[in-house]
């Protein structure tokens, strides 16, 4: 048994920047880092937004991260709410430029910087926890077991390691990406391609070593109907597009696509147990926002203060303050989200588009104030990475 001061379930973003933040500004602390590969793992690809660098330059990876070969972007373009591209050019953005990422090397990156720092690599998972006497017993996969004064959950969607302590997801949509690989007609130059349709939308982007990714994301209740489960279905609906399908070599037939869950969420539930959540645990992002690795990265950021300081200090207020950050974060987020869905008003009946206008908002804003959450409202860029 390996007694630790953290135990970070997840070595994703959120996982990872926890560790590098904790190696940053409380070094002496052993963390422990939990996870295990997936053989035949393939990431989709992602491409994000400029403000990732200033996350990346605080954690200390910004120079392992240009020499990795992520390509860089300087704009998205989307047929939203027209059927015209606009672009948005990210060259007055104060850090210019957004990246394609090749999401395995990035992901291995930010695992290597992790553990070459502070972090022990544990490869298994999480399968058992139970808290007492102010320390945490947690048993893995592979099973050993060991002890830890505070454990973060970085596990993404799933939150195996909250949902074993009581919380529970707020799901606010069943938005679901069905997503596969294909041969580009481009050299990426156009930079990430959104257009709408009637049930949905599209999402493609090349990726930095050839060929791009492609998504068509829609309700979980449409898959079936349109029939985006088979290849033969995404072609049909892929051959009506204006825009993408310039961008798009198939090759024929089309694989399966692989599915995954995409809506907005929110973890909710509260204890006393020296417990967060950061990244997707915590909460989960439509991807239209393009926010959710910069997300992780931040919260991983602020937790490993709040940590530092109740570990350290015995300061509870960090942890509070941590939480409410998130509250207002994701209020905000929803109130930006709702008013980006509302300018596509070519289709206003059809369900896609309905659930995510008014009557989806109200919905929404009755849970939310159930929660408590209605009036936690903050700019989303009020908080700075630097440490005061």
């Amino acid at each position: 048994m390996a007694n630790f001061d953290v135990l970070i379930a997840g070595a994703g973003p959120a996982g990872c920047a926890t560790a590098l933040s904790l190696a940053n500004f409380a070094p002496e602390l052993q963390v422990g880092l939990v996870d295990a590969s997936v053989a035949g793992y393939r990431p989709i690809g992602e491409t994000v937004p400029p403000p990732i660098r200033p996350a990346l330059v605080h954690l200390g990876i910004w120079d392992a991260f240009i020499a990795a070969g992520h390509c860089p972007s300087f704009r998205t373009v989307a047929a939203w709410g027209d059927s015209r591209l606009a672009g948005n050019e990210f060259l007055f953005h104060a850090h210019q430029a957004g990246w394609r990422l090749d999401r395995a090397v990035f992901d291995a990156m930010l695992v290597q910087a992790a553990t070459s720092r502070s972090a022990v690599h544990l490869r298994s998972k999480v399968v058992a926890l139970a808290h007492h006497e102010s320390r945490w017993r947690v048993t893995l996969s592979d099973g050993t077991a060991h002890s830890a004064r505070f454990v973060v959950d970085a596990t993404g969607r799933a939150a195996t390691v909250a949902r074993r302590c009581g919380f529970r997801a707020l799901n606010l949509d069943t938005l679901v990406g069905c997503c596969f690989h294909a041969a580009s007609r481009s050299d990426g130059s156009e930079g990430l391609m959104i257009e709408t349709f009637a049930e949905g939308w599209w999402y493609t982007a090349a990726l930095p070593r050839g060929g791009r990714v492609l998504a068509c994301m829609t309700d979980a209740d449409h898959v079936r109907p349109l029939g985006l489960s088979c290849g033969e279905g995404l072609e049909r609906l892929l051959a009506e597009t204006r825009h993408v399908q310039q961008v798009v070599e198939i090759s024929r037939p089309i694989h399966r696509p692989k599915i995954y869950p995409a809506g907005s969420r929110r973890l909710q539930g509260e204890t006393t147990l020296p417990l967060l959540c950061v990244g997707d645990a915590a909460m989960c992002y439509d991807p239209v926002s393009g926010q959710g690795i910069v997300k992780s990265l931040r919260s991983g950021i602020f937790a490993a203060y709040a940590i530092g300081d109740f570990l350290g200090k015995g300061d509870v207020r960090g942890l509070s303050r941590y939480r409410l950050m998130l509250d207002r974060e994701f209020v905000s987020y929803r109130e930006a989200l709702r008013g980006y869905y509302i300018q596509e008003r070519r289709w206003p009946n059809r369900p896609f588009w309905r659930r995510r206008t008014a009557t989806a908002a109200t919905s929404c804003d009755k849970t939310l104030e159930q929660q408590g959450l209605s009036n936690a409202r903050e700019p989303q860029n009020s908080y700075n990475i630097s440490r005061d």
